[in-house]
């Protein structure tokens, strides 16, 4: 899901090298972390719900921004 969203919305392959469940007091997401692909200077992070597996919310920088599919 994750890898799909930044295929779909940037045109970028990323890898996830951390992920964190949120507590389920708070939310039902799940944190993934990691850095586009051959990059490992460009940090993506997306929130995903674990319930439903829709994506929350994705922190990229400006760069990856600019590269949006509308």
């Amino acid at each position: 899901m994750g890898h799909q969203y930044f295929i779909d919305h940037y045109n970028t392959e990323v890898e996830f090298t951390e992920h964190k469940f949120m507590p389920k007091d708070l939310s039902n997401n799940i944190s993934l972390s990691g850095h586009v692909k051959n990059n490992k200077e460009t940090t993506i992070t997306i929130l995903i719900d674990y319930n439903t597996f829709e994506v929350q919310t994705a922190v990229v920088p400006r760069a990856l921004l600019d590269k949006k599919i509308k």
